[in-house]
């Protein structure tokens, strides 16, 4: 139930009046055309002598299609008021109520029912009519209704409409003008002919019309609304209009949207010399024809716009990429939004009204095979279901549905993105669901794809980090197989190492726990050879996904079906060789993947999984290896370390003992008996004493470059200078005897690392260049600068200098390039101060020529707090 604004409704009493419409929402309807021309009409039918002007509020009109029930009737008819109700339906008969059918609704019969319904309930309020304007009142009725049919009737034409009027006015042309207005409100050129009839058919006169000068169209709208010319000569300012058009006689009529505006003109001509008087009742009904036809343009426009609408939808529809459909509901119970019922109860059918190319090329059927037809007798009883249920979801909630489906056809499976639309007459009736869908499937495969892209990757990664954990051989195969099961959901993973040349077996496995186990089982090459078996050496990898429907050699499928096996993959582990490193890797074993209870499809997201997977694995089975060889090398430094502190052991006591007695009994020899030997004598006792003191000096220099190696102590932060100074210390007696000039730094940094050794490493340094000094006066500067990572210390002396061809030679251990006479020493000084750099993380070298002296430099890591 709804109320008509007041504003559409009529100006008949000048106050409110009640306006009932109960049914279909007529909207823009003929008979809302029909009240706004009562309100036009009002000034004129108010001073008609038949009827008494009502009374504010003091009348009800009831629109009721089919709709109206006594309730409705004995409300209305409560109020004590005339009732005019406009329906087709009979209605029994009452005081105060009068029935008038749609088609002959006009302002004169709505005044005949108020007329008739207040002669009845108040007879004092209505005075007779004369009867010619009755009578003439009642033709034009007649003339607009006829009109008005014409006009609105699908099949009638403008022309016909107007020439009805044209007939009955005894007119020979009636032409309807549509105004060009400018943004002052000035004509800016002649009026279009929008339509024009004429009694014998001629065309229309545009050229006059288009001839005509502005200024005397100026004129006819300067007039007023309606200019009525009963004849040629009435106006003289029309004339030369009149007389260029050729009219005797003359009526037009303003015609206005709805907003008010002066959109043309409805003009009547006469071209027969007589006179035309222009009756009050003719312009009042003529100038309802007026607005009639401004609506039937409007509507006729608006038509043609929703006919090109259509034409373009059905353009898009057509050819639109989604599938578009029209369901049409069929119910036994009717829904509304104001009286819901029993869902559960509704008995629905639903019939296919309309479908695009797109939704048969999808769905593969043809057109007439699917319109006005259900899904049962279309599609698979499934589907049929299946969309039934989507449809039934669309009415239960009332409101647009979007969803995802997955449409399953004999030749193919879809995944649709499905859009439902109810749409509800004018009683709130769901009557029609309109669909669209359009086909994801790839766009949902290629996310299907990524996702399962990113899920290997991720178990890639975590079987990766589990893998890598275990650097024991074994315990990296078997959380490699226990994983990939896992991954894969196989029902068997095992590893099956070769031993030989001849067969090889299962070290690691993972299985279900109902599978048999082949953990520890010895199989022959043969049982792994399906005819290509070299191809695992090259390290491609072998898949099989039905063993029931492959042919191998007997070995081979004796194996499969001994252990069930239905489908499997072969992985080869290929690793470096112990022996070779950087030849040819060898093949460790093969891992098999199998399938004990169906076969399956291994697909090329798996079989890349599975590559990716083997070249993360034999890369951890080469660091594991890898790892075992360091754990080789560490055990025999280790054993090596240890001999050489029994070495050093052997050394400090057993080797220096005896040489320590040849000393003292030579010494003792040269004491007691040196007067009485002669002078040869006296010298090979001399070589004696001398050579088990050089033997000495060796032995311990050595023992002090070998417990580098074997006896570091923890780093701790270490002065430089403070090192050097205690060096300076050890060395005083030499500086002072050679006179040896000294420069160093005001400071030097502090480092980390082991006080003892960079004290050793000073003074062997300063040692050789006191001891290499030749005969000049030693000059000795020290020096440090600093570097991106590292503090770098410098000992320039201006001895006797170095070869450069021996200046990598001279850190080797026990290197010497002079004789003993000449620089005494045991050549392990320099070798003692490269292993010190060395083990502090830094380098050293030298810069020299001969007799230019020498520098040393040597770098330490700088530390950082």
């Amino acid at each position: 139930m709804t109320y008509l604004p007041l504003a559409q409704a009529s100006t008949l009493t000048k106050s409110l009046l009640h306006i009932l419409i109960v049914g279909e929402d007529l909207g823009r309807s003929p008979l809302e055309d029909c009240l706004e021309q009562i309100s036009r009409w009002d000034l004129s039918w108010r001073s008609q002598p038949f009827v008494t002007p009502l009374e504010p509020a003091d009348l009800i009109i009831l629109f009721c299609p089919e709709a109206l029930t006594e309730i409705w009737l004995d409300q209305s008819l409560a109020l004590a008021l005339p009732v005019v109700v406009i329906t087709a339906a009979p209605l029994p008969k009452q005081p105060g109520l009068i029935a008038i059918p749609p088609g002959e609704l006009s302002p004169l019969t709505l005044e005949l029912g108020f007329r008739a319904v207040l002669q009845e309930k108040s007879p004092d309020l209505v005075r007779q009519p004369a009867p010619r304007p009755l009578e003439t009142h009642l033709q034009l009725t007649t003339i607009l209704v006829k009109f008005s049919q014409a006009l609105f009737r699908p099949e009638a034409t403008l022309d016909k409409a107007l020439g009805i009027l044209g007939r009955h006015l005894q007119m020979e042309r009636i032409t309807i003008f549509q105004w060009h207005w400018d943004g002052a409100g000035q004509i800016n050129s002649p009026p279009n002919i929008v339509e024009q009839w004429s009694y014998d058919g001629s065309p229309p006169c545009q050229k006059k019309v288009a001839e005509f000068p502005l200024h005397w169209w100026q004129q006819l709208l300067e007039l007023g609304d309606v200019v009525a010319i009963a004849h040629q000569h009435q106006d003289p300012k029309l004339v030369p209009l009149l007389e260029f058009l050729d009219v005797k006689a003359f009526l037009g009529l303003p015609i206005f949207d709805h907003q008010g505006h002066h959109w043309g003109h409805l003009i009547f001509t006469s071209e027969v010399a007589r006179a035309h008087p222009w009756s009050a009742l003719e312009i009042q009904a003529l100038k309802m024809a007026a607005e009639l036809l401004h609506h039937n343009l409007i509507r006729t426009a608006t038509q043609r716009e929703l006919e090109a609408s259509e034409a373009l939808y059905a353009g898009i529809v057509t050819h639109s990429a989604e599938a578009i459909f029209l369901i049409r509901v069929h119910r036994a119970i009717a829904i509304t939004a104001a009286a819901p019922v029993d869902l559960t109860e509704l008995v629905t059918e639903f019939t296919f009204e309309m479908v695009n190319p797109t939704y048969c090329e999808k769905m593969g059927v043809y057109p007439r095979q699917i319109i006005g037809k259900s899904p049962q007798t279309v599609f698979p009883e499934k589907l049929a279901q299946q969309l039934c249920d989507s449809f039934q979801g669309c009415l239960e909630i009332g409101e647009t549905l979007l969803f995802e489906e997955v449409i399953e056809l004999p030749d193919s499976t879809q995944i649709w993105r499905t859009c439902l639309i109810p749409i509800r007459d004018r009683q709130g009736t769901i009557q029609q669901i309109q669909g669209s869908a359009r086909d994801v499937t790839e766009e949902r495969q290629l996310e299907l794809t990524k996702m399962r892209y990113s899920r290997h990757q991720h178990m890639l990664a975590s079987l990766t980090v589990k893998i890598l954990r275990s650097w024991d051989m074994d315990k990296m195969l078997t959380t490699t197989v226990q994983e990939l099961r896992k991954t894969l959901q196989a029902d068997r993973v095992i590893f099956w190492e070769i031993l030989n040349e001849t067969e090889g077996k299962v070290t690691a496995e993972a299985t279900h726990p109902n599978v048999r186990s082949m953990l520890h089982h010895r199989f022959p090459l043969a049982a792994f050879n399906r005819g290509d078996f070299d191809l695992f050496r090259q390290g491609e990898l072998q898949t099989c996904i039905d063993v029931e429907a492959a042919k191998f050699p007997p070995a081979h499928d004796a194996m499969l079906r001994e252990y069930g096996v239905v489908a499997y993959a072969v992985l080869p582990v290929l690793v470096s060789a112990m022996d070779d490193p950087e030849g040819e890797p060898r093949l460790k074993g093969l891992i098999c993947v199998q399938q004990c209870h169906f076969p399956q499809i291994w697909n090329a997201d798996e079989l890349h999984l599975l590559r990716q997977l083997i070249n993360q694995i034999c890369i951890a089975l080469n660091q594991a290896e890898l790892l075992q060889r360091q754990r080789h090398y560490t055990n025999e430094l280790a054993r090596s370390n240890q001999e050489l502190e029994q070495f050093a052991y052997v050394a400090s006591h057993d080797l220096q003992e005896p040489l320590q007695l040849v000393a003292n009994y030579a010494q003792l020899l040269a004491r007691r008996n040196g007067d009485r030997l002669d002078e040869r004598s006296q010298r090979y006792l001399q070589h004696i004493t001398t050579g088990t003191r050089t033997m000495q000096t060796q032995i311990q220099d050595l023992l002090r470059y070998s417990r580098l190696n074997t006896r570091q102590s923890k780093p701790e932060l270490v002065s430089m200078e403070d090192c050097l100074q205690r060096a300076i210390a050890n060395l005083k007696l030499k500086l002072k005897r050679t006179h040896t000039q000294l420069h160093c730094p005001k400071t030097l940094p502090e480092v980390l690392g082991d006080g003892s050794q960079l004290q050793s490493l000073w003074q062997n340094l300063l040692s050789n260049a006191i001891k290499y000094r030749g005969d000049r006066q030693p000059k000795i500067t020290i020096n440090v600068t600093e570097t991106e990572h590292h503090w770098q210390f410098m000992v320039a002396d201006n001895g006797i200098g170095i070869d450069p061809k021996h200046q990598q030679r001279i850190f080797q251990i026990f290197q010497r390039l002079h004789t003993q006479e000449e620089y005494p020493g045991t050549g392990i000084g320099l070798a003692i101060c490269h292993r010190i750099v060395k083990i502090h993380g830094g380098d050293i070298w030298v810069t020299s020529q001969p007799q230019a002296g020498a520098t040393f430099y040597f770098t330490l890591p700088i530390y950082h707090h």
